[in-house]
């Protein structure tokens, strides 16, 4: 700070006051912490520069611990303030930034739908920037999902995270490992443990190639676990084994996590002459572990060392050594119980019932069981039991209100034919007192106007006829209205369900090719012959190929057509990454007109470009690399040019396009078939693929020009 004063650096000071207050955040003084990144940031607002006072207020956030209870209210305070700051500005990304760095704040103090719907906002903000690391935001998401306890939700959230972490050519390894890590946790979560374990590999295999040995330990454990829920004890076994071959120094709770699964696994193959072996190995460590319960903070640290101690008594239950388990029993329950779970107490409550029951106590071993079935029930019942309350309490509400209704209703019965009698007894009262002082007067008039009451009579009925015609006549309109209203909406449902069901349909058929593509990944894992894998391969791009396409569909509007650039371009990304150009120096160029195809064009088409671009990657350069310039131009009328060009080695001498027999050259001629067009391949300082078609369905062409 003073060396800034003397250069008069006004930046390079706060920066350095920054640096001041960061550390007394470390050492736990946080008032006087806040009254220096106050000073700084009132600074730069003073002056009008919000940009570096949201910076700071970023800055402070970050420096803040998110499980830390003390501090949560200061770090929400200042990512809102940072939020706030940065919406005065045009910068829409550190924006988006902003608000997701609120929504993990809302999500540590448990405000979850909060959080769920700032993610929303930030990812969809994130797509209309292609942002290329959309997987944080997908990351977090997740993460509010899985404190949700929306397990399936968590887990198609996590498969997007993937997705958008592999399609990023400057991803890290880290962040790789990372994802593959929790997507397989949250498969398992769903009890999904067969398509977990291709992830954990990858997980493992990216974690021991950063050296990172914590994220290692945790992606074996995690396809041990697997392997024990499928039955496949010896192949746990096998994975335990080899494990301390890679990282030789472990940390007592990674060495006591390596025993318990060890031990666990002897116990499900009943090697019990090895488990004892491990006993004394085991007991030591656990000991370790043990004197440190007290000392460290985190809540469920009791019960995670009841689980991964779990398998020493299960031995000494096997094999019958209830002295020795009973000597476990006190130990355990030493632990400070206040920590304890249910789920644990259930567990130490087993014991307990196991050695009452060897010992003949067979009364208190009942009602140790029916303890420890009353606190099983009570864990596995309690949503339940909510819902079923819920459900009565609608159920009723319900029920009393048709019971109102039906008295209403009685009421309302009651009362109209209490009306109606009244009325028919003035009626009749009425129509006697007429007929009494007229029935003279009808009686002398009645001679003289016989014939013009007839006339009368006769034009009253026609009259009558009329009318009743004319109101038959309005109340049929007025159906025929009502019909047409209701056909309308019916068309309107129709067209909207219509549409719903096509996206359906695309994301279904999207998940599908994945499955696809995850089956072929699995069956390449155990083939040894090179050709086989790099045909596995070629699959696994043409399945890819269609799925972008399906991709696209299900997050457009309009869910008949994709636009070419788009397309063309993601197509680009994901062969650019699988077949890692970057590294092979090899640069891609598109110049592509903007043009909606129907999914009917737009898939041999994007089959046609995998083949030649995939071509162009294996054969066409050395390693100097090169560069493969894509372009589609829209001529008229309504037709395509398609070419992929390379300034490669070119084609061999002998090169006869109507003899060959590759597989792809002979795709590539029966999809250009398809689209009704030529195909045409020729040397030219290289390769040129050339493809010319009709686009179906009229104007094809998208405003906005070239892309």
């Amino acid at each position: 700070m003073t060396l800034s004063q003397s250069i008069k650096s006004t930046d390079f000071f706060y920066r350095a006051l920054s640096d001041k207050a960061s550390t007394y955040i470390l050492k736990a003084d946080f008032k006087f912490a806040d009254s220096l990144f106050n000073r700084i940031t009132n600074y730069y607002n003073s002056i009008g520069n919000y940009s570096k006072e949201a910076e700071y207020w970023t800055i402070y956030g970050n420096i803040l611990e998110h499980d830390d209870p003390r501090v949560l209210t200061t770090r929400t305070k200042c990512f809102n303030k940072a939020y706030d700051l940065y919406r005065k500005g045009n910068d829409r990304l550190k924006t988006a930034d902003a608000l997701g760095k609120i929504a993990d704040a809302d999500l540590n103090e448990g405000r979850y739908d909060k959080a769920e719907r700032e993610m929303l906002i930030v990812i969809q903000e994130y797509r209309a920037l292609k942002f290329p690391r959309i997987y944080y935001g997908y990351y977090l998401l997740a993460e509010v999902y899985s404190r949700k306890n929306q397990f399936q939700k968590e887990l198609l959230t996590r498969i997007e995270c993937m997705n958008s972490c592999e399609a990023d050519p400057k991803r890290s390894d880290y962040d790789a490992g990372f994802f593959n890590i929790s997507l397989a946790m949250s498969y398992q979560e769903n009890n999904k443990d067969e398509q977990a374990i291709p992830y954990f590999k990858r997980g493992s295999e990216l974690a021991f190639k950063l050296n990172d040995q914590d994220s290692y330990y945790k992606a074996i454990d995690g396809i041990i676990s697997c392997c024990i829920t499928l039955k496949r004890y010896k192949t746990a076994l096998v994975y335990l084994n080899n494990t301390p071959k890679k990282f030789a120094v472990k940390t007592i709770e990674e060495e006591s996590l390596y025993l318990a699964r060890k031990l666990q696994l002897y116990n499900f193959l009943n090697r019990n002459k090895e488990a004892g072996d491990l006993v004394p190995a085991f007991k030591q460590v656990f000991s370790k572990l043990y004197k440190t319960l007290d000392d460290d903070p985190f809540f469920y640290v009791v019960d995670k060392f009841v689980k991964n101690y779990d398998p020493l008594p299960q031995h000494f239950i096997q094999t019958a050594q209830w002295d020795k388990l009973v000597s476990e029993l006190k130990l355990l329950q030493n632990l400070p119980l206040k920590r304890l779970s249910a789920s644990s107490r259930i567990i130490l409550s087993g014991y307990k019932f196991k050695i009452d029951s060897a010992n003949g106590n067979f009364a208190v071993a009942l009602k140790e069981f029916q303890l420890s079935r009353r606190m099983q029930d009570s864990l596995t019942n309690a949503a339940t039991t909510k819902q079923i309350n819920e459900l009565e309490a609608n159920y009723n509400s319900i029920k009393k209100d048709k019971t109102i209704q039906t008295l209403n209703n009685d009421a309302l019965i009651q009362k109209d034919k209490l009306e109606k009698v009244n009325q028919q007894r003035n009626i009749t009262f009425a129509g006697v007192l007429i007929s009494i002082v007229f029935a003279a007067v009808i009686y002398i008039a009645y001679r003289g106007k016989q014939r013009s009451n007839v006339s009368l009579q006769t034009k009253q009925d026609e009259i009558n006829h009329q009318n009743n015609k004319l109101s038959a006549l309005l109340s049929e309109k007025e159906k025929l209205l009502d019909d047409k209203d209701g056909l309308l909406k019916r068309q309107e449902d129709l067209i909207t369900e219509k549409e719903w069901l096509l996206k359906e349909v695309h994301h279904r058929v999207k998940n599908n090719l994945q499955i696809v593509m995850s089956l072929l990944y699995t069956q390449s894992a155990y083939l040894q012959n090179t050709d086989a894998i790099e045909a596995i391969k070629d699959s696994q791009n043409r399945v890819q190929t269609i799925s972008i396409i399906h991709q696209k569909l299900y997050n457009k509007s309009n869910v008949a057509t994709i636009i070419m650039p788009d397309y063309i371009n993601d197509l680009v990304r994901y062969l650019y990454t699988c077949y890692d150009c970057n590294h092979r120096r090899i640069k891609f160029k598109e110049e592509v007109d903007s043009v909606n195809l129907e999914i009917s064009q737009a898939v041999p088409m994007g089959l046609i470009l995998n083949e030649a671009i995939t071509n162009c990657i294996k054969y066409a350069f050395d390693k100097d690399g090169g560069e493969i310039f894509i372009k589609a131009h829209l001529a008229e009328p309504e037709t395509i040019e398609l070419s992929i060009t390379d300034n490669g080695r070119g084609l061999p001498s002998n090169f006869n396009l109507a003899e060959t027999s590759s597989l792809g050259m002979e795709m590539m001629k029966a999809l250009s078939k398809q689209l009704g067009g030529s195909f045409e391949i020729r040397n030219d300082s290289g390769v040129t693929v050339t493809v010319i078609f009709k686009i179906e369905g009229g104007s094809g062409k998208v405003p906005g020009g070239r892309f």
